[in-house]
């Protein structure tokens, strides 16, 4: 093929070992400590209970002092948005965007779960435009970052959609590869416009779906965001375990964000992940959530 005329975008599924796949150390439990972990679950559950609204509520139903909260499914989550925020730093709507929109970090470490590659733009489809550029710390950090909108995103027409797309897709373009996330159906809408560019596509699918897929697929909730992802390597459904505790509650797990305080997400069902529940990965040791199993962790680290 002449070097002026574009090769179609070439979809693979994940990324390969040498472009960052992570090796079994990287995903062992030599730094998982069962036992710090629920310590870690048992701080942010007493903070919630003492500075949160939405968990002091659920003293006040009971009529006594709860251990841990009740689980709360994701979908209960709508509109309280300002009762799962502290007292002390409540949301204001007027100076801050929606905490709703997520932590870069999450999408960054589950695709490294999944194996994609870690230095090549990531393009994220969503509803709306975000203004964020790398999934790093720092605004020169690398992987970079864009925002695709879905063909179904509401804007005027179709030709301010691909005018809001164009930086991403110049993004991709420059570098000559791209991870493309996005639900299924979206990211199958916008492949066309990555003609030139060799695509990894990484699936963002409910954690039922993501349980036992053959190809590398990140786990997502609306309210949660990305809490885990399949690792092509075990098959495992792995959580991001700095990021979440989880517990078995009933039929489902529930999840608590360990590291965001607005809002306190604490004990959280995620939408379709009914009949999963948390157990240790055989071979690295490390939480995932599979369909019936009990977790048993190690408390004495």
């Amino acid at each position: 093929m002449p070097a002026d005329i574009p090769a179609p975008a070439r979809r693979l599924s994940g990324g390969r070992p040498s472009d960052g796949q992570l090796s079994d150390g990287r995903l062992s439990g030599r730094r998982f400590g069962g036992g710090r972990w629920e310590r870690r679950y048992r701080r942010v559950v007493d903070e919630a209970f003492r500075r949160v609204p939405f968990y002091r509520d659920q003293w006040v139903a009971a009529g006594r002092a709860l251990d841990r909260p009740e689980p709360t499914a994701s979908a209960d989550l709508a509109g309280q948005l300002h009762r799962l925020c502290p007292f002390a730093r409540p949301f204001d709507p007027s100076e801050e965007p929606s905490p709703w929109i997520g932590d870069a970090r999450l999408l960054r470490d589950a695709l490294a779960l999944a194996g994609a590659p870690r230095r090549v733009p990531v393009l994220e489809v969503r509803a709306a435009v975000l203004d964020r550029r790398t999934l790093g710390r720092f605004p020169w950090s690398l992987p970079r970052y864009g925002v695709l909108l879905a063909p179904d995103a509401k804007v005027v027409d179709a030709g301010r959609r691909r005018s809001l797309n164009a930086e991403a897709l110049r993004l991709a373009a420059r570098a000559g590869r791209a991870v493309l996330v996005g639900d299924r159906a979206a990211v199958e809408a916008v492949l066309p416009d990555l003609d030139g560019v060799e695509v990894v596509t990484v699936p963002r699918v409910t954690a039922g779906e993501a349980a036992g897929a053959a190809e590398a697929v990140l786990a997502h909730d609306p309210y949660l965001g990305y809490f885990a992802a399949n690792d092509p390597g075990c098959g495992g459904l792995h959580l991001l375990w700095r990021h979440f505790h989880a517990r078995a509650a009933g039929r489902a797990p529930a999840l608590t964000a360990l590291r965001r305080t607005r809002p306190a997400l604490v004990d959280v069902v995620p939408h379709g992940a009914e009949g999963l529940t948390p157990d240790l990965c055989p071979r690295h040791g490390t939480p995932v959530l599979v369909p019936g199993h009990t977790l048993i962790v190690d408390t004495t680290h």
